[in-house]
C-alpha cells in the first residue's frame, strides 16, 4: 500500500475553507473524475464517478474538520482512502491524503507509477478549493441601488 500526503498552510480562513468542502466540491475538485450522481445518506455521501468510462463508487464520512472517503467498488483501486481536511491555528493548514493499492498482480509496479496521478490529484483538490474561496473574494460587493426619490 502507497500512502501520499499533501500539507499547505494558507491565508484563507479554516471556517470559509470548510465552508466549501462538500462531497461533490471534492470530487469537483480534483479535476479527473466525471460524477454521474452525488447523493447524501444517513451517515454522509455516496457518489458514482467514473474515469475513462470505468465507474466507481465513493462513499464519504465527514470529519469534524473535512471529509474521509473511499472508493468502495469499481476501477483499478483494490482499496483507496482519502481524506481532506482543514485544521484551525494561527494560519489554516489543508492536508489531503491518499492510501491506496492497486487491484493488479503488479500492483507492486502500479502504485509507485501512479503515485504522481494520485500526488496530481490532490495538489489540484487542494488548489482548486483555494481558488474557490480566493474567487469568492474577489468578486465585486454590489453596491445598494440609489433611491429616486433621495429618502432613507
Amino acid at each position: 500500500m502507497r500512502e501520499i500526503e499533501l500539507s499547505y498552510t494558507v491565508e484563507p480562513p479554516a471556517e470559509q475553507l470548510r465552508e466549501r468542502l462538500t462531497p461533490r466540491s471534492i470530487l469537483e475538485y480534483a479535476d479527473v473524475y466525471e460524477i454521474r450522481s452525488c447523493e447524501p445518506t444517513d451517515d454522509g455521501a455516496e457518489a458514482t464517478v467514473a474515469i475513462d468510462g470505468t465507474e466507481m463508487t465513493v462513499r464519504f464520512s465527514p470529519l469534524e474538520n473535512g471529509y474521509e472517503y473511499r472508493f468502495v467498488d469499481g476501477g483499478m483501486f483494490e482499496e483507496r482512502y482519502s481524506r481532506v481536511t482543514v485544521e484551525d491555528g494561527e494560519e489554516a493548514r489543508v492536508t489531503a491524503t491518499a492510501r491506496y493499492t492497486f487491484d493488479s498482480i503488479w500492483s507492486f509496479v502500479l502504485d509507485r507509477l501512479g503515485a504522481k496521478t494520485v500526488r496530481r490529484e490532490l495538489e489540484l483538490t487542494i488548489t482548486n478549493l483555494l481558488e474557490d474561496v480566493a474567487a469568492d473574494e474577489s468578486e465585486p460587493v454590489a453596491d445598494e441601488p440609489e433611491r429616486a426619490d433621495g429618502g432613507d
